[in-house]
């Protein structure tokens, strides 16, 4: 009974979340805690918080190496929650040093040469005047696979805009 009554609760919890677009987020990347995804918001500027499908070349070595767990995105991994630190007209550097929006280095975006495992990891390489539409992420965590990894991401991928709800 104990167990039929928990999952029934999942799968109430589970439906409940599908349709009113809330998100739990239990990884680093953002606060933990629970959001709601707003998917019409036209504005996304520095420090929003957004969902986002990682379509990019990088999303094969993602998936390969199991940094982001399957889901419905379309190269068949999770949606992935980032704050922008970059966005239309910034100028933006990555390099072995890190992420530079407007010529200041951002905390912590130093890029590792090897992964947790010991695989070699490949870092970014840009420098441009973001356009509109273009957006650079991060975390502050040291080993946050961000923007340092994998560049620029484009309107067209973003999912909507993540609004706390409770944060731990």
């Amino acid at each position: 009974m104990k167990t039929l009554l928990l999952t029934l609760l999942f799968l109430f919890l589970s439906a409940t979340s599908y349709y009113l677009d809330i998100w739990f987020n239990i990884t680093p990347s953002i606060p933990q805690g629970i959001y709601r995804l707003s998917k019409n918001e036209n504005e996304i500027k520095n420090d929003s918080i957004i969902l986002f499908c990682l379509n990019n070349k990088y999303a094969e070595i993602a998936k390969a190496r199991k940094y982001i767990s399957p889901g419905k995105c379309r190269k068949g991994l999770s949606p992935i929650g980032k704050h922008v630190i970059a966005s239309y007209p910034d100028k933006v550097k990555i390099n072995n040093n890190g992420i530079y929006i407007n010529g200041k280095l951002v905390e912590n975006t130093r890029p590792l040469p090897q992964d947790k495992e010991g695989r070699n990891l490949i870092h970014s390489e840009l420098y441009k005047t973001l356009k509109q539409d273009e957006y650079i992420v991060a975390s502050s965590k040291e080993d946050s696979f961000d923007s340092r990894y994998y560049g620029i991401i484009e309107r067209k991928d973003i999912e909507g805009k993540l609004k706390e709800i409770l944060v731990f």
